[in-house]
């Protein structure tokens, strides 16, 4: 069998291997310490030491040989039995048993017999022995042969699988990888042939030419005739066509410089009527905008007009408020002039009432005789008083009765004021809304004769642009006049030229 079509999967696998060695070391010694074993470093140093070969051949060397191979097989199956030693007497201490058939099954990643069958006797040998010399490091109590008979016939079962599993991926890596070389070498012979064929292609290719080039030149000689043949009649064809062409070229220059004074004509009426239009439209521009100028100076006025009436109004509007104020003040002067009035009538009353008990006080004194001279002039007094109070009654009462009148007056006032206030109002009002209005018809005066303006400078702009389209197509006209004069010239070169070249076709 080829073992170097086998590589591209042992050598990955051995790698693979030897890292899951390295894996159980710490493995080893954490379980160990967590089922109290007193030899957990003890145990993980021997997985160490387990791990070095495998490692320096795989590693160091690159080698992945048969010896190799086996050496990695033993160190799979020799780390389950290291995992037994610690659980000694533990409940997992079966449970761990397992760990031999999925350390067998990893050796399947090498596609190699020998390694499986030397992994499954390993694990037998290990069974046996120890069932006899030590079996508590492999079972729980005393040795089990049933038992161990019985994992044997697991592990011969597993073995078997295994074995056709890999003879069977073995073969199959085999024959793709003698596939891929058998096509390789065909893939070679296809391109040995391709390129043979493209020689011959070549060579088949070369004679073809030669042979063209004999054709070619057979017929050169037949066409060399035919060509003269063909000259002759093409020279009398040119002939009769170029020379209708040049004297249609001849007349419609005539033509041409005939239709292009005409023209010049026309141009030239035209370019006055534009000169005319653009001078209206200048001065059109110049009336509108001085009319532009006068409608912003009126507008100018109806605003100040409009100002004017509006300090009328707020002015009115203040003395409407001030006449409102004040009639309230003047109605507060009347009640207080009527509650004066009242209280002189008390004082007139109270001063009558003083009069006649100052009356009555004299006639008793009178009555007393000397006793009552004392309050006779007491009341003297009082009467005397009465009479002064009587006296100022009456002036108050005169005094107030011109106040209430004055009131009257001024309420009156207050009134025809508001009523005047109000009119006024209303009027400067209506002044406002007629000035808001005129304003407004003069601003789009304003704005229609500005739009006019702009409208008359367009056209203007638009007319010096005719004339400059008038001016720029004279000379197009002219520049036409000299292209008509010089086909005209190379019309008659040409047929000078058509004829020389024709006599020298026919000689040809």
């Amino acid at each position: 069998m080829n073992d170097d079509a086998l590589l591209t999967i042992r050598r990955p696998g051995a790698r693979l291997l030897v890292l899951l060695f390295w894996l159980n070391v710490p493995t080893l010694y954490l379980a160990s310490w967590l089922v109290g074993s007193d030899n957990a470093l003890l145990i993980a140093g021997l997985g160490a030491l387990l791990c070095i070969i495998p490692t320096l051949l795989v590693f160091g060397t690159g080698r992945i040989d048969a010896p190799v191979r086996l050496i990695i097989g033993l160190t799979a199956v020799s780390f389950p039995a290291l995992f037994l030693y610690p659980f000694e007497g533990h409940p997992w201490q079966m449970d761990l048993h397992m760990y031999f058939f999925a350390a067998l099954a990893t050796l399947a990643v090498l596609c190699d017999r020998r390694v499986i069958l030397a992994g499954a006797g390993f694990i037998a040998a290990h069974h046996l022995l120890f069932n006899y010399i030590a079996p508590h490091w492999v079972f729980s109590g005393e040795g089990d042969l049933p038992r161990v008979l019985l994992h044997a016939f697991i592990v011969v079962m597993q073995t078997a699988v295994l074995l056709w599993l890999t003879g069977h991926l073995a073969t199959l890596i085999v024959q793709t990888a003698e596939e891929a070389k058998t096509s390789r070498a065909l893939r070679i012979e296809a391109d040995d042939a391709r390129a043979k064929s493209d020689a011959a292609l070549i060579a088949l290719e070369r004679a073809q030419v030669d042979a063209d080039r004999q054709r070619a030149a057979e017929e050169a000689i037949r066409a060399a005739a035919e060509a003269a043949e063909r000259r002759r009649l093409a020279a009398d064809a040119i002939e009769a066509r170029l020379g209708a062409i040049v004297a249609e070229l001849g007349r419609m220059a005539s033509e041409l410089s005939i239709s292009k004074t005409r023209l010049i004509g026309s141009l030239e009426g035209t370019v006055a009527r534009t000169g005319d239009l653009c001078s209206s439209h200048a001065r059109a521009e110049d009336d509108v905008r001085a009319m532009a100028a006068d409608t912003e100076r009126l507008v100018a006025s109806i605003l100040e007009v409009g100002r004017t009436a509006t300090e009328a109004r707020e002015t009115a509007l203040t003395g409407t408020r001030a006449t409102t104020d004040l009639s309230p003040k003047v109605t507060t002067l009347a009640a207080t002039v009527e509650s004066a009035s009242t209280i002189l009538k008390l004082i007139s009353a109270i001063a009558t009432k003083s009069n006649l008990l100052s009356l009555n006080a004299r006639i008793e004194a009178a009555r007393e005789g000397a006793e009552g001279r004392g309050f006779a002039v007491v009341a003297s007094e009082i009467k005397m008083l009465a009479a002064q109070t009587a006296q100022a009654t009456c002036q108050i009462e005169e005094q107030l009765e011109d106040i209430r009148s004055a009131v009257l007056s001024v309420s009156g006032a207050i009134t025809v004021a508001s009523a005047s206030v109000h009119s006024i109002d209303q009027s400067a009002s209506r002044i406002a809304n007629v000035v808001q209005q005129q304003i407004a018809a003069t601003t789009e005066i304003a704005t229609a004769s500005e739009q006019m303006a702009q409208h008359i400078a367009l056209a203007s702009g638009e007319a010096d642009a005719l004339s400059s389209a008038i001016d720029e197509m004279r000379g197009a006209m002219e520049q036409t006049d000299r292209i008509a004069s010089a086909v005209s010239d190379r019309s008659r070169e040409l047929n000078d030229t058509v004829r020389s070249v024709l006599s020298e076709l026919r000689a040809a």
